[in-house]
């Protein structure tokens, strides 16, 4: 899948940018070679280094190839309206301005143009790195509910998604993610996928400050397909030694302010390649009764809201996976990979649903533009009947 978007990435760039520049076909080929080498990042390093996109490769070349191929996608996403403007630049025959037409085609296609373009996307693909690379900060988020229970309203809710700890997103990091969590002095802390990047072995020292995560109920997840990459059934005890309780197709009842809450979790579908059990709603909530109990449901992936839904039970619908899709343009085919969700609210039916944009982010493709990363603290109000 990767490899066929870094094709397409290198084809697009060498005939959009460099295909129509003056200059000779050795100077062309180099520069096809130095978009096939950036675009291709993920193949190149995961046959160096092994694993999804390479991730246990060296730190600083982690950080130098994310940065020549974000340039590469920056460039890619650059170039689409460069595109539209140099046809339309055509419909000037149109009104007798042939020339304006000519002159702007030849500007678009100098090696000035083509030069500014790339320090450009040299420049969002560093920003989007930073964006991608530090610690988010906290956005604070209200969600009013019909018939929430009167004894759960200002329920405070730390949500933390998709960190995908690993070189990236190392110890340093982790810790400064749980001590902002801390500081909110949520109630609860739920995380739905996407926690880890790499096995146990690996990953052990990253994910020791997670043990520090502080709240009065408890910290509990779901798994993301990114589990299941990194070997789900190692992580489960790992999971419980650092205290965090995870929903394999399970629920929780908690006792909270004199109030029931049912906290559920499914695993993801991607669990099938593996023989393992897929999201089940019905097994996660057998023995939850249909008589108001307020659920709040995990699920890594939000297309599923609209399935989650049918079931009644569940109010509240936490997810992640897309996040946010990472930069515009792509943002467009995330969407669409995600049956039309990304970020924010959604209100499915009785069920609201929040897509978090993510707390980290897999480091195969670490780019954040106009799509900040967040830590979330939700407070959940009774909306009382007027």
């Amino acid at each position: 899948m990767f490899g066929n978007f870094a094709l397409v990435i290198a084809a697009y760039l060498y005939l959009s940018l460099v295909h129509p520049l003056k200059a000779g076909l050795k100077h062309k080929l180099l520069l096809l070679a130095v978009i096939l080498l950036a675009a291709g990042r993920l193949a190149i390093l995961r046959r160096l280094f092994g694993g999804l996109g390479g991730i246990e490769c060296p730190w600083l070349l982690l950080i130098v190839s994310s940065l020549f191929q974000g340039t590469a996608i920056a460039l890619f996403v650059l170039c689409v309206p460069k595109d539209v403007l140099r046809l339309a630049s055509h419909a000037s025959a149109l009104f007798r301005r042939r020339e304006a037409g000519a002159r702007l085609r030849a500007f678009l296609a100098s090696r000035a143009f083509a030069a500014g373009l790339a320090a450009l996307a040299f420049a969002l693909s560093g920003y989007s790195l930073y964006q991608a690379a530090r610690v988010p900060d906290v956005r604070e988020q209200t969600l009013w509910l019909n018939s929430w229970p009167q004894g759960l309203d200002g329920l405070r809710i730390a949500v933390v998604s998709d960190l995908h700890i690993s070189r990236f997103f190392d110890r340093k990091w982790t810790e400064g993610v749980v001590a902002r969590v801390n500081a909110l002095e949520p109630e609860l802390i739920l995380i739905p996928g996407d926690l880890v990047d790499g096995t146990p072995e690996e990953r052990a020292y990253e994910t020791e400050p997670l043990a520090r995560l502080k709240s009065e109920y408890g910290t509990f997840m779901s798994v993301g397909n990114h589990e299941y990459i990194s070997v789900v059934w190692d992580w489960l005890p790992v999971f419980r030694k650092l205290g965090i309780r995870n929903l394999y197709n399970q629920h929780e009842t908690l006792e909270l302010k004199g109030e029931r809450l049912v906290v559920a979790g499914v695993t993801d579908p991607v669990a099938d390649r593996w023989n393992l059990p897929g999201p089940d709603l019905q097994r996660a909530l057998a023995g939850v009764p249909f008589d108001g109990t307020p659920v709040i449901l995990l699920d890594h992936r939000p297309g599923h809201a609209p399935a989650n839904a049918k079931d009644g039970r569940v109010r509240l619908q936490l997810s992640g996976h897309t996040h946010g899709g990472l930069i515009p343009v792509l943002s467009y085919f995330v969407k669409r990979a995600n049956d039309g969700f990304l970020k924010g609210w959604y209100e499915v039916d009785t069920l609201m649903m929040y897509a978090h944009p993510g707390t980290g982010l897999w480091s195969g493709i670490p780019m954040r533009l106009f799509n900040p990363s967040e830590i979330t603290l939700l407070t959940v109000r009774s909306l009382r009947p007027r």
